[in-house]
């Protein structure tokens, strides 16, 4: 395969992929707070697939691209883009590292279920260890300099906590759903 044809190949499949993640983000987002700011979204499954079939490259790109787009339609919102940040750091940190693991195993002639199963992991340990650090040093100063309010140590790691568990539970959504999709895609389409 040429050079050219690999780079349109790469482009149209991160738009496709892209353009998924878009719609699941706009339109199937699952309020998990009385109030909406936190919320549970597939937006995440299209980038690992990009990520399977063309590289890690291909996931940080409809990660950027999901959340550029849901940053120009939807706006900074109440959240001043916290949110869209926060989306995109965890994002990335559960695409990147499925793929990179996925396809690395893969090359070992592993049994096909044994890839799946550690990408999976792999992608929710770094999901929820970004979601750490992130609102760590993140939410402080989102606290203090747009809703002007100084967390507490406390408050702050109650925050964490929650968001914590928040992740967790979408990592894990978010492996249960990729495993068979990745099978699929992965059979269906030619990388």
């Amino acid at each position: 395969m040429s050079k050219q044809s690999k780079a349109t190949k790469f482009i149209v499949y991160t738009g496709i992929m892209s353009a998924l993640s878009i719609v699941l983000i706009m339109l199937l987002e699952i309020p998990i707070t009385p109030d909406g700011s936190l919320k549970i979204d597939l937006s995440d499954v299209p980038a690992a697939v990009a990520g399977v079939i063309m590289g890690p490259v291909a996931a940080l790109a409809v990660e950027f691209i999901k959340v550029l787009v849901h940053l120009l339609t939807k706006g900074i919102g109440s959240t001043m883009g916290y949110g869209d940040l926060m989306n995109f750091l965890v994002g990335v940190a559960v695409a990147v590292p499925f793929s990179i693991v996925y396809r690395s195993l893969v090359k070992k002639d592993l049994k096909k279920f044994i890839p799946l199963l550690a990408a999976g992991l792999t992608g929710m340990v770094a999901m929820v260890a970004m979601g750490l650090v992130g609102n760590y040093f993140i939410a402080p100063p989102f606290f203090e300099f747009y809703m002007h309010f100084k967390l507490t140590s406390g408050a702050l790691w109650a925050y964490i906590g929650s968001a914590t568990i928040l992740n967790l539970l979408k990592s894990a959504i978010l492996a249960v759903v990729m495993i068979p999709i990745v099978r699929v895609a992965k059979k269906k389409i030619v990388a």
